[in-house]
């Protein structure tokens, strides 16, 4: 896990150092990349808990748009979900994240981008035995290759981790869960 976390800070202390070494004139003058952008995903999700020992897995579906404000800053929401439930039960987890974008261009195709900020998770499970919504708002973080296909369509590769304490309605003997929702996505966007 901390090899993961300080993977994670070194790659996002080289994407918010490059913007500054960076010869941003002769990038803005070929490309412009500002502007409102929609797109989807299929995404590898993983819940796991520091209450139980193991994690479960599935893959699922997401949505992400936001705007760009220029070559290394934007704004963007993202929401995810899979059943990561088994033959006995459905587990749905999943979450709804609000972040600024940090980029680095490399080129006109290649960037990479950082993000950190909010999310709403929520887990709902739906069984014989358990029947109960754990949800709450945690943090969120992640990273992400991008790759322009066209003037107006890009393809990207992303990781996002959001953790948190959920809250779980009406059930009795656990208060709340601690939750982590990983993500590894592929998705698909167009900017307008």
């Amino acid at each position: 896990m901390m090899y993961k976390i300080s993977l994670l800070a070194t790659a996002l202390c080289a994407v918010l150092v490059s913007p500054a070494f960076a010869n941003t004139d002769t990038l803005s003058s070929t490309s412009d990349n500002r502007g409102f952008y929609i797109g989807g995903a299929v995404n590898k999700t993983e819940l796991g808990s520091d209450d139980t020992s193991g994690s479960v897995d599935a893959t699922g579906f997401g949505i992400y748009g936001g705007y760009q404000f220029n070559d290394w800053f934007g704004l963007e929401s993202n929401f995810f979900a899979a059943d990561v439930g088994d033959d006995y039960e459905d587990v749905v987890a999943g979450a709804l994240t609000f972040t600024p974008t940090f980029t680095a261009r490399f080129n006109e195709t290649f960037s990479v981008f950082a993000k950190v900020g909010v999310a709403s998770m929520a887990v709902v499970v739906d069984g014989y035995y358990d029947d109960f919504t754990a949800s709450g708002i945690g943090f969120t973080y992640g990273i992400g290759l991008n790759a322009a296909l066209t003037e107006n369509l890009n393809i990207r590769l992303s990781y996002d981790m959001s953790k948190g304490d959920l809250d779980i309605d009406e059930y009795g003997y656990v208060d709340d869960i601690d939750a982590e929702i990983e993500q590894l996505a592929l998705g698909l966007h167009y900017q307008f």
